[in-house]
């Protein structure tokens, strides 16, 4: 659920307000009610100079090792920063030299190792020696008996040799040959150019080294630094949005307070005797959002956050959709030994990664519902027991769920989520504007529910078809008065019947459409276990009828292809259930979002 907000607004005397800030931050409970949007140039930068330092850190982080013996020497962050800084300055140095001698390296690599100074000797002596390229098959060996030509390498289909002429001899009729190319070697030998690429591996390495050392034994010098920036932002940010008032006597700023944290504000308030106001913020203002679920729908709170937030007058959607994401994610995975290995590896990562507890413990529940579906259709790392003839299967084998009932069930399944998105629609208008603006959806509720019950009873025999078709009439007549007539209650009612059309229309469709978005759960799950039982008969088929050597390679092709099979499963079965919340429960449902975080004016300097 949303929290509830309290508007604040302080009125402190100025010679007050400087420690009021300092107060106020060490409670961390108040998210400062912007007036101005744009910050000052000095706030610009020093959000750029946070930027580059949480950079820093990022990559920081991607060092792990043990602390060498010698200390970095880097007293505090600002000096870890600018060491950093300078760091990757002097690797950008090494990439960009190496990347050029490596260029040279490859020029000269054809014609091997030779010393230019016996060259360049040779040359004053009155001779010339031009390099020149050609591909093997237009080479003539003609040219050899009519210029002096040395044949060099030959690589990758071409002849590299070098012409050797008299000092200013004509060599254009030569170079304009067909397939012929003069090449211009870089000035430099071989090993001279390799012992210089050494020398900057080497470099490269202690830079390398050094920022190790530094991620080892000074990141927190550097978070501390961060912080302390942050803390910087924060309280300019602060003042700007303080208005002076009483010749500027009086300093006034407006926050807002979620209300579990009010007390807590109150007493401090109280104690201090500054003047203050606090109401329940208007309708119309946009306060910022917290949420506040229970221990289920908490961790679920994540896949929310990847799409937007709910603005302050609607309903936090996240306990409403985790169960069916729960439910939709082991519907596409369907095996139970693949839910076995996710239950078991993020119960065991949880002991060691504390920081991820809640992404762990939703992996936990992915895995015990990616196990309930596996038992119900009968799959176990792609081994399904419809496959065997055991007669101690044969009453359990009736209890589950085959190909034919999974395709109803994922339809199922759709109609029940879209369904349910309308009903908290219906609670989302009366929140936002009142019952009498969700007629419409009523409308359409007891038009699906009120029809698809009708023909269901008639179906099983309860009622006879006089009554039935009736009661269907009265269905009809309830929800087209509701959805063509009291669509909106501030419309002409001619009006209302024509946007009523029109809705119909967009209904028909739109529901239709959003049902059939649903046979992605059937095909994801369905898919898995084929994909899975494919690997088992290539492990049992391919294996060699050697004693050691084949079971061998069986299980390294069933540990290849189940982890192939596992993680495209996964990934599947994250992403798909994902699209069916974020477009037909969302859209059901009425969400609007736009809604910003809640980030209370607090002292990070003491944070991570």
């Amino acid at each position: 659920m949303i929290v509830p907000m309290y508007k604040y607004a302080f009125l402190v005397h100025a010679a007050q307000y400087p420690e009021f800030l300092k107060d106020l931050r060490k409670l961390g409970v108040v998210h400062i009610d912007k007036k101005v949007d744009e910050p000052s140039e000095e706030m610009q930068e020093l959000m750029r100079h946070i930027n580059e330092t949480e950079q820093a850190i990022k990559k920081l982080d991607w060092f792990t090792g043990s602390p060498g013996d010698q200390p970095t020497g880097l007293k505090d962050g600002p000096g870890v920063f600018k060491r950093i800084r300078e760091i990757e300055k002097e690797q950008e140095y090494v990439q960009h030299h190496r990347a050029r001698l490596e260029k040279e390296e490859s020029q000269l690599e054809p014609w091997g190792n030779f010393d230019w100074d016996n060259l360049q000797r040779l040359e004053a002596a009155g001779l010339e020696f031009r390099f020149f390229t050609c591909p093997a098959k237009k080479f003539q060996t003609q040219w050899q008996v009519d210029h002096y030509i040395s044949l060099v390498d030959e690589l990758k289909g071409n002849y590299f040799f070098v012409k050797i002429d008299r000092k200013g001899a004509d060599v254009t009729a030569f170079s304009e040959l067909p397939g012929v190319d003069q090449l211009f070697p870089p000035q430099n030998s071989l090993t001279a150019i390799r012992e210089e690429l050494a020398t900057l591996q080497g470099k490269n390495k202690a830079l390398h080294d050094e920022l190790e050392q530094i991620a080892l034994q000074d990141k927190e010098k550097l978070k501390e630094f961060r912080n302390g920036l942050r803390d910087q932002w924060a309280e300019m940010n602060a003042l700007r949005q303080t208005g002076d008032h009483v010749e500027g006597k009086v300093r006034v700023i407006e926050g807002f307070v979620p209300e579990t944290r009010k007390p807590e504000l109150d007493a401090y308030l109280e104690e201090k005797g500054i003047l203050s106001v606090a109401n329940p913020p208007d309708p119309e203002v946009k306060s910022p959002i917290l949420l506040k679920n229970n221990k289920f729908a908490r961790v679920y709170e994540v896949i929310g956050n990847l799409y937007d937030l709910p603005n302050h007058r609607e309903m936090d959607l996240v306990p409403f959709f985790a169960p069916f994401y729960m439910l939709f994610f082991g519907f596409c995975m369907g095996d139970a030994g693949y839910g076995l290995l996710i239950l078991l590896g993020t119960t065991l990562a949880k002991r060691k990664m504390p920081a991820m507890k809640d992404i762990l413990t939703l992996a936990q529940y992915l895995g015990l519902s990616t196990i309930i579906f596996g038992i119900l259709t009968g799959t176990f790392f792609g081994i399904s027991i419809f496959n065997f003839d055991i007669p101690a299967l044969e009453n359990f084998k009736k209890y589950l769920v085959d190909t034919d009932k999974l395709f109803i069930l994922a339809i199922a399944m759709g109609v029940i989520q879209i369904l349910f998105g309308m009903v908290v629609k219906v609670f989302n208008i009366k929140k936002q504007q009142g019952l009498k603006y969700a007629l419409s959806t009523i409308g359409w509720l007891v038009l699906i529910i009120g029809s698809g019950a009708v023909m269901g009873l008639k179906k099983v025999g309860l009622i006879a078809d006089p009554l039935a078709t009736t009661l269907l009439y009265v269905v009809l007549g309830i929800a087209g008065v509701l959805i063509l007539v009291l669509n909106n209650p501030k419309r002409n009612p001619l009006i209302n019947i024509g946007a009523g059309l029109w809705d119909v229309y967009g209904m028909a469709t739109g529901l239709l459409g959003d049902l059939l978005s649903y046979i992605r759960l059937f095909a994801l799950g369905v898919s898995t276990a084929i994909l899975g039982g494919v690997f088992n008969s290539l492990a049992l088929n391919m294996k060699p009828d050697i004693p050691v050597l084949g079971p061998l390679v069986m299980i390294i092709i069933l540990l290849i292809g189940h982890g192939i099979t596992l993680f495209m499963a996964c990934l599947g079965a994250f992403v798909h259930p994902i699209r069916l919340t974020f477009v037909e429960f969302y859209k059901n449902a009425g969400f609007t979002g736009g809604g910003k975080p809640y980030t209370p004016f607090e002292q990070h300097a003491a944070k991570n």
